[in-house]
């Protein structure tokens, strides 16, 4: 599952992503190693045309 940071103080760290196994839940919260921490705030499902494939992605919001 890829999850994609679209909200966050640092202005870097917009639109970077990381790979969970975890399926998301609106309203979930991830704790990451060091302090940061990042809420589902919206589940994003993508269809691939060329491959016929569909993905599904969670877009997070980082809280501190």
């Amino acid at each position: 599952m890829r999850y994609v940071i679209v909200e966050s103080p640092d202005p870097k760290e917009v639109n970077k992503y990381f790979d969970a196994d975890i399926a998301p839940r609106i309203g979930h919260v991830f704790k990451l190693s060091g302090s940061r921490a990042y809420r589902v705030i919206d589940i994003e499902l993508i269809t691939h045309a060329f491959t016929e494939g569909r993905g599904v992605r969670g877009l997070l919001q980082r809280l501190n």
